[in-house]
Parts: C-alpha cells; structure tokens; sequence
C-alpha cells in the first residue's frame, strides 16, 4: 500500500481531497440544508387547517366591541397560533371596564379554537392617558387574561 501511495502521489492527494469535499457536501446536505428549508414555524403550526378562524366570528368580535359607545377601533391580526387584538378606546374608560373587553373576545370564540390559540390584547386610547396601554395576554391552557403590570408615570 505504501508503495502504491509514493508512486501515486498526486492521485492520492486529489483522491483525498475530493473525499474531503463529498463528505463535507453530504453533511452540509443531511443536517445544514433542510433548516433552511422549514418555515419559521416549524410543528407548532400543526393542524391549524381544523382551526381556522372565520372572518365571520371576527366581525362579530369587532361588532361586540364597538357595541360600547367608548370603544374607537379594534385591529385584529393573526400571528402563527397567536390572535392579536388592538383596541382604541376613549380616554374617559376605566382599566377595569378595558379589561373586561378582552373576555368579550373569549366568549365569542368557540372552546376547541380557545384551547388552540393565545391571545394577545393591547388596549390603549387615541389621547395620552396615564393608566394605559394595558396588555393583556390569555395561554391557550388558561381559562383567564393575565395583565402586564400598571404603567407608571416616567416623572
């Protein structure tokens, strides 16, 4: 074998290297490419297709909201397994009265698409107002909105 090598010298090396470079692309093939290949997702967004959310249950959402004279706008946006909602009100409701808007989104969505997706509200007015924005975000394994603490003044 040593023979063979010293009078193949060249062979051998460029044999060598061209290994080196097939084994490296074939790694790079199995394990580097197919991250790239993945939507950002990954599984989570698994069966989402028997959860879709209908533009009709989000219009009701909507209508509800803007039912109360002191709500301006309500966004809605879906983000993967994460409804966000965006809610304008007048400067003159309270934290408390904001904060029970966001269980008017829950009661309008059905129990298996609650047990699906989170849901993240941000409730702020059209003026500056010292008690808001207010967060509030719901687990998908939760029944309750938790809220992002009070915000204070900066002063």
């Amino acid at each position: 074998m040593k023979k063979f090598i010293k009078e193949h010298k060249k062979q051998c090396i460029i044999g060598g290297i061209i290994f080196l470079v097939l084994f490296f692309a074939i790694i790079i093939w199995l394990f580097i490419v197919p991250v790239f290949s993945n939507n950002k997702y990954g599984d989570r967004l698994k069966d989402i297709e028997n959860h879709e959310i209908s533009s009709s249950s989000i219009d009701k959402i909507e209508n509800t909201l803007k039912e109360n004279q002191q709500v301006k706008d309500v966004t809605y946006h879906n983000e993967g397994r994460i409804l966000n909602f965006i809610i304008t009100v007048s400067n003159e409701m309270t934290s408390d009265d904001a904060k029970k808007l966001c269980d008017t989104i829950s009661e309008n969505l059905s129990d298996d698409d609650k047990s699906y997706y989170d849901i993240q509200v941000l409730i702020d007015t059209e003026e500056e107002n010292e008690n808001y924005p207010i967060a509030g975000y719901k687990h998908k394994t939760e029944d309750k909105f938790d809220y992002g603490s009070e915000v204070e003044s900066s002063e």
